[in-house]
């Protein structure tokens, strides 16, 4: 058994060598061998034909038997590399996949959590085995309400986390109940991917629809109002010049100027928002224009005196653009600072480089220190009329989006209740001056 084979028959060759020599000894009463009684040719021959047949029978048996158990430990060793290999290659897919996936049991605990898991919520295993509820919070409690409807097959659900960093993400999901191979069911895997850009992509997609709907329909409108309503402004103020009124007919008559200039602006902006003018292909140098608007705005009826304005703008960084319609959106970001500081506070304004996608970009960056923004309002700031201001027209930001969209930019909004917003607009930088701006950097200047 030890020697397979080959150690099998040699075995039995020597045992047949050894037996045959031990019966001939005994035959001839050599080395003290005593002959037994009746112990004829005959009965040697048929001993010697009957043990040297059981020698090779146990040889061939014990030689097949090894063979076999030689045979099944290779196979097995193969099998061993095979599953290696094949656990090594899940491990491998596991990790390289871009979805977060998770299984776990019938009780919900997590028995297993891959790299993309890990990277799309920012806890390891470890950490998301004792708080992966409430990490998931009402994002996983479509696993819960669509338990029974598994048994048919995967359900796929959406829902909000917050990562480990504090950000918000929109997950989608899809989950599957876990089967061996005898059909048992063993628990529960959910795969996951982060759509939060997806979604602001649909929001922007429903956002820009909406506006071309309202546009299209409302800047005809608009104008027609414009005509009629400078004539009627301009008489009633020739009516205030001819008229000597006093008291109560004397405010009602400031009231009306007031509202029909209200109104006026009100027109006037809509317009601006409705009929975008396309965006000139100018070299703007963006400290120039920021000072510039600045300057406009600290002499304007909208600045306070409690506000202070902070610029941190380097002369060398360039963007291609329309400089009055950008100075339209410096303008409209400021007096949403402005509004949002109730007594005494700061606004910054700052740019700085930004290389993402392959393509260099310009950030500008819009912060005060007011009241914040709401989460309840955030997706609504930038659709047009909408305002939470009592004096507010609602199109401010609205038109700033336009514009920024306009010059193939995008404009995000980070904000916190009580501690005050950050607006971000992101510009295709003019490439024949990115190279000096990213050599310099960034200077300082407080106005």
């Amino acid at each position: 058994i030890i020697l397979y084979r080959p150690g099998g028959y040699f075995s039995a060759s020597l045992s047949s060598i050894l037996y045959g020599a031990m019966l001939d000894m005994q035959f001839y009463n050599m080395f003290g061998f005593a002959r037994s009684q009746n112990f004829s040719v005959g009965q040697v021959l048929y001993l010697l034909f009957v043990n040297i047949l059981s020698f090779y029978v146990v040889a061939f048996l014990s030689g097949y038997l090894a063979e076999r158990l030689r045979t099944t430990r290779q196979q097995l060793r193969e099998k061993s590399i095979d599953f290696a290999d094949l656990r090594a290659l899940q491990d491998d897919i596991l990790r390289s996949v871009g979805s977060g996936i998770a299984t776990l049991t019938m009780g919900e605990e997590i028995t297993s959590w891959n790299h993309a898991a890990e990277n799309i919520t920012g806890y390891s295993l470890d950490e998301i085995r004792e708080r992966w509820k409430s990490v998931f919070g009402d994002g996983i409690k479509g696993l819960s309400v669509h338990t029974k409807d598994l048994e048919a097959g995967p359900v796929r659900f959406e829902g909000r986390i917050r990562r480990k960093d504090g950000t918000e993400l929109v997950l989608g999901f899809t989950a599957s109940l876990l089967r061996d191979d005898s059909e048992t069911v063993r628990g529960v895997i959910v795969t996951f991917q982060d759509i939060t850009r997806v979604r602001k992509m649909e929001e922007q997609m429903r956002r820009q629809e909406r506006l071309a709907s309202i546009g299209s329909l409302a800047a005809g409108i608009a104008h027609e109002i414009r005509n009629p309503l400078a004539s009627l402004s301009g008489s009633i103020q020739m009516l205030r010049g001819e008229l000597n009124l006093t008291g109560e007919y004397k405010q009602l008559m400031e009231i009306v100027l007031r509202e029909a200039d209200r109104l006026n602006t009100i027109v006037t902006e809509f317009l601006e928002y409705a009929r975008p003018k396309s965006a000139q292909g100018v070299t703007v140098h963006l400290s120039t224009l920021v000072q510039e608007t600045i300057a406009l705005f600290q002499n304007s009826r909208d600045a306070r005196p409690g506000i202070r304005i902070l610029m941190d703008v380097a002369e060398d960084l360039t963007v291609t653009g329309d400089p009055q319609r950008l100075r339209q959106v410096v303008w409209n970001l400021l007096i949403n600072a402005s509004q949002a500081i109730e007594s005494e506070g700061e606004i910054r304004i700052g740019a700085s480089n930004e290389k993402a996608d392959d393509a260099l970009y310009i950030l500008i960056h819009v912060s005060d220190t007011g009241s914040g923004i709401s989460p309840d309002v955030m997706d609504k700031i930038f659709d047009p009329f909408y305002t939470t201001k009592a004096e507010g027209t609602g199109l401010g930001l609205a038109i700033v989006y336009r514009i920024v969209e306009d010059h193939r930019g995008t404009i995000e909004v980070k904000s916190e209740t009580g501690k005050g917003s950050t607006f971000i607009v992101r510009l295709p930088a003019h490439e024949s001056r990115i190279a000096t701006a990213l050599e310099r950097g960034t200077g300082a200047r407080s106005l």
